[in-house]
């Protein structure tokens, strides 16, 4: 019996600190919107293909903004968004293709580490190691360089 409830206690005490060591994820396993820290911009991905950093605005498609985040065995993400279709980093390129977002159903390039920052989250592809950028304007792209400035980190 001292056994049991000693043990009890032990599990009890390890959950908060458990919460504690965790609560820095972006998210697992459910729906989220990337806003860029320096532009104000949401990361975008439409049916199309095309990935773009723009304002939520009323009338437009929610699903456009929205990506659903699915983690994976090897502590990365898949991006999906309300279309079907992944996020991709092919070195500078960024842009959505169809996938299978399951969790462990996505190639590395469809894949994404999400590193929390003292200025956002960073977002770095599994396959380049290249990070999530914003150059400002509504365009997304890559960069082989974590240069620590807002235009890389998401909130």
């Amino acid at each position: 019996m001292m056994k049991k409830m000693a043990k009890a206690l032990m599990v009890a005490a390890a959950v908060p600190a458990l919460l504690v060591a965790t609560s820095g994820a972006a998210s697992a396993d459910g729906w989220v919107t990337w806003k860029n820290v320096k532009s104000g911009y949401y990361l975008t991905g439409t049916s199309d293909g095309t990935v773009k950093g723009a304002w939520a605005m009323p009338g437009v498609n929610e699903d456009d903004y929205q990506w659903y985040d699915q983690s994976n065995s090897d502590g990365s993400y898949n991006e999906s968004n309300g279309h079907l279709m992944c996020l991709v980093g092919y070195y500078r390129q960024v842009y959505t293709e169809s996938c299978n977002s399951r969790r462990d159903q996505t190639n590395w390039w469809q894949r994404w580490y999400e590193i929390s920052t003292s200025s956002g989250w960073k977002l770095k592809n599994r396959q380049t190691g290249w990070i999530l950028d914003d150059e400002g304007h509504g365009g997304i792209y890559a960069n082989s360089t974590d240069y620590n400035n807002s235009n890389q980190r998401w909130k």
